[in-house]
């Protein structure tokens, strides 16, 4: 059937457009950077720097340093720095307290409780006592690194649950035959009192690569359990692999054509992983060796800097606009200079189409987490914003992080949430503005003007003879000259004081002083 609809293609003079999947990898003695590109475009980045270090997978001995009931959890020193945060849902406890589901998360596990009596945190935890962790969300602003004491260890097709005693399936693989194979396999593998969760790279494999992969894991939990009992608290029990084996684990599979790396060494590193995680891929694997950067060369360094941008442009002439707040992120969406050419109820519908598609690339490349609103352009018919929202959630389902997109409320607005791991790209890479203090706004030249001069008024008002200086933003003074030459004139002349304006390069918009000359002394900042 699929011959035949290429036969047609090619009778009717077109050619199919294939979706080409590449991996770029950038690394230098600074960072580790690692684009995953979609027919050319950016749609996922992966940033890490060698000063900065990568903390969730890690596992560690802590002591726990104080139990807050008030919040239900306790904080962990892990020898990081701040303590860990971790709630009292993320302590094991006995498994028949329980309910488990057979369609579960990657990333990791945790079972649902089913006690009518819910256990406090006091009761299952003391100060002082030492307890294995692993790190779930890396530390953000004043926040500490997030705990967990249930231990999950990826490996290529499976991830190790050492504190359940429980067979799962990813909710991501959805074809419900090979769900239950999936799950016979890993119930046969499974190691005794131990949990395991088959993820997506898992299809279509057989028992013995599942197998092995069960293995491996098994061996490297018995090595953390071994170290838990040897060394003192804190310390490192396990640390996570770096950013390109994380990639290998985590990203690289048959739907990838190309995986391209500028670094002869871990060039290398991927191709001894691949001997073992996957030896049909080794050959998708190739080593750049051109004089022009690697990003350069696919024009990624251009498409970062756009991912930082507020304002993203759509196709037909319509935009977006993407603002992070700490609780949550806003999306609006416009028309722009789009106008359409038929009715305005198509004109909207083709612009919020666009976007939506524009939207889930956004959120996966910016790696955007928590509570997403998006307002939409409104429409008038059900049907299409019923098509609008299986559009968003079709193209959803390429991210590897789970979103939830939960209908469209009564003021016409979509809710989503996305999982939060790390930091996203924005504040990965900026730092607040250090002239606003963040807020992306400041007082006008004429707000701060008529400030100072409210101020120069106390001044004169009070005992002294001597002139005043006042310094400020050159835009402040140039007002003060041009609107309130007539005011200053008749400031000094009431009071007897000389009143010398200076403007100063270095001055913030916000800021000026008022100096009694002569005496030196700063009346007024």
């Amino acid at each position: 059937m699929r011959k035949n609809k290429r036969r047609k293609l090619r009778k009717a003079g077109k050619t199919q457009k294939e979706f080409l999947r590449e991996l770029v990898a950038s690394v230098d003695s600074r960072e580790t950077r690692i684009a995953l590109l979609e027919n050319a475009q950016l749609t996922e980045l992966f940033i890490e720097r060698t000063t900065e270090r990568h903390l969730v997978g890690n596992i560690y001995k802590g002591t726990v340093k104080s139990v807050v009931p008030g919040i239900e959890a306790a904080f962990v020193d892990v020898g990081q720095g701040k303590n860990g945060f971790l709630y009292v849902s993320d302590v094991t406890d006995v498994l028949d307290d329980y309910d488990f589901d057979d369609e579960v998360e990657e990333e990791g596990y945790r079972p649902r409780s089913k006690r009518r009596r819910k256990l406090r945190i006091e009761d299952m935890l003391k100060r002082g006592q030492e307890i294995m962790v692993q790190v779930v969300k890396e530390p953000m602003g004043q926040k500490g690194m997030r705990l967990t004491n249930y231990i999950s260890l990826p490996g290529r097709y499976l991830v190790l649950m050492p504190t359940v005693n429980h067979v799962g399936v990813s909710r991501k693989i959805e074809d419900e035959k090979e769900r239950d194979r999936l799950r016979k396999i890993a119930a046969d593998v499974r190691p005794q009192n131990l949990g395991l969760i088959v993820r997506t790279l898992g299809v279509g494999k057989g028992k013995e690569e599942i197998a092995a992969d069960v293995k491996y894991l098994t061996g490297l939990w018995q090595k953390i359990v071994r170290r838990m009992e040897s060394m003192p608290s804190p310390s490192q029990l396990h640390q996570d692999l770096g950013q390109v084996a994380r990639v290998v684990r985590d990203v690289l599979n048959d739907d990838i054509d190309r995986f391209i790396i500028d670094s002869k060494p871990d060039y290398d590193t991927v191709l001894n992983l691949l001997d073992n995680l996957a030896p049909q891929l080794k050959s998708r694997v190739q080593l750049y060796r051109g004089s022009v950067p690697l990003f350069e060369k696919y024009d990624l360094e251009a498409q970062i800097e756009k991912a930082l941008r507020k304002k993203v442009w759509l196709p037909s002439g319509g935009y977006i606009i993407i603002d992070q707040a700490e609780a949550l992120t806003t999306i609006d969406v416009n028309t722009g200079k789009f106008t359409g050419k038929q009715k305005l109820e198509d004109t909207v519908f083709k612009t919020n189409m666009e976007a939506a598609r524009e939207i889930a690339r956004q959120v996966r490349l910016r790696d955007i987490g928590g509570i997403i609103v998006v307002d939409f352009i409104d429409m008038e018919k059900a049907s299409n914003r019923q098509k609008l929202l299986k559009e968003l959630e079709e193209a959803f389902k390429s991210d590897r992080t789970k979103v939830y997109v939960l209908g469209i409320t009564e003021l016409g607005l979509v809710q989503m949430t996305r999982k939060r791991v790390k930091l996203s790209l924005t504040p990965s890479l900026c730092e607040p503005c250090p002239y606003c203090g963040g807020t992306g706004w400041v007082k006008s030249a004429t707000t701060t003007r008529i400030q100072a001069l409210r101020q120069l008024e106390r001044q004169c008002r009070e005992n002294g003879r001597r002139a005043l200086t006042l310094t400020a933003h050159k835009d402040v003074i140039e007002q003060l000259r041009e609107r309130e030459g007539d005011t200053l004139a008749k400031l000094e002349k009431q009071h007897g004081r000389k009143i010398q304006l200076k403007a100063s390069p270095d001055c913030h918009l916000e800021f000026f002083s008022i100096i009694e000359t002569g005496a030196g002394e700063l009346l007024e900042s």
